[in-house]
């Protein structure tokens, strides 16, 4: 599914570099990390094409936000604060920065991609806008989500449980009891991780694996492991990398690449916070 949208900021000042950009999509997702290089005024505008979920870092000296349905908002210390607009909900207005870092990042996503996850006894229930609240549970994992978007080598498993953890904390159902997978299902999800390490592994093709929803396998191969699945897969890669750092003689490019990294420098630093030294004095330890 396509869902790469951007909210439309047209500036009322033409400064040559107004803002670094970052977007980023992923299955039923797209984010999109915002860095305002200007105080110069400016308007935005989001047409509603699908949910959208933002945290801001901003200090205005003055600006208006509008949302269908609520009164408008005239907030200039929006640091900490998250916007959520549902499908269909326009949202526009005008900001003038403080001149100062300031910053957001926003998720978009489809109620159907929610919808399939959650399962048909939570489809009647379309979650109502807020804007410039103050949630701390949901800030962290949208800072989690801020990181993984800036990174240069961004892991897919883990940013697309990351989307999906935002999208559902919107809609309040974390705290439903947590089923276990059996035996069988951790077995068949174990062997598909060993037999794709060189491949690039997303949370759909898990929970498929488990013949499970992407939010009820997560829930489930916690509750029943104790680890989510972007740490159990990175486990596995490490584990691989770490025999064939003793046993081989590959390079460490070709290491990673064996193990599923995209290159050396991502390998490098994954492979440090787990073992706790770099790939290469794992290997000369061992000789």
């Amino acid at each position: 599914m396509d869902t790469r949208v951007s909210l439309e900021m047209a500036y009322a000042l033409p400064p040559p570099s107004l803002m670094t950009r970052i977007p980023r999509d992923w299955h039923g997702f797209s984010a999109e990390y915002v860095e305002l290089a200007s105080d110069a005024p400016y308007d935005f505008k989001n047409r509603g094409d699908t949910h959208y979920l933002a945290l801001h870092d901003m200090v205005l000296r003055d600006g208006e936000l509008r949302v269908d349905g609520l009164p408008a908002s005239r907030s200039q210390d929006l640091r900490e604060t998250i916007t959520f607009t549902p499908k269909g909900c326009v949202v526009e207005g005008w900001a003038h920065p403080e001149q100062r870092p300031n910053s957001f990042v926003a998720l978009y996503f489809d109620p159907g991609v929610v919808r399939e996850d959650l399962g048909a006894r939570f489809a009647r229930h379309e979650p109502p806008p807020f804007v410039h609240t103050r949630d701390p549970r949901l800030r962290h994992t949208l800072k989690k989500l801020e990181a993984v978007v800036r990174a240069p080598d961004v892991d897919d498993l883990h940013a697309e449980s990351l989307c999906l953890l935002a999208s559902l904390e919107i809609f309040g159902v974390l705290a439903d009891p947590q089923g276990r997978l059996s035996d069988r299902q951790v077995t068949a999800v174990t062997d598909y991780v060993e037999a794709h390490l060189t491949q690039q592994i997303g949370l759909a093709d898990l929970a498929a694996v488990a013949g499970l929803s992407r939010f009820h396998f997560s829930r489930a191969f916690k509750a029943t492991t104790g680890e989510n699945p972007h740490g159990f897969v990175q486990q596995r890669r490490i584990a691989r990398a770490a025999d064939l750092l003793h046993s081989t003689t590959l390079p460490i490019e070709a290491v990673a690449i064996a193990v599923g990294y995209r290159g050396a420098p991502q390998f490098r630093r994954v492979f440090r916070e787990v073992v706790g030294v770099p790939p290469l004095t794992y290997r000369m330890q061992r000789r």
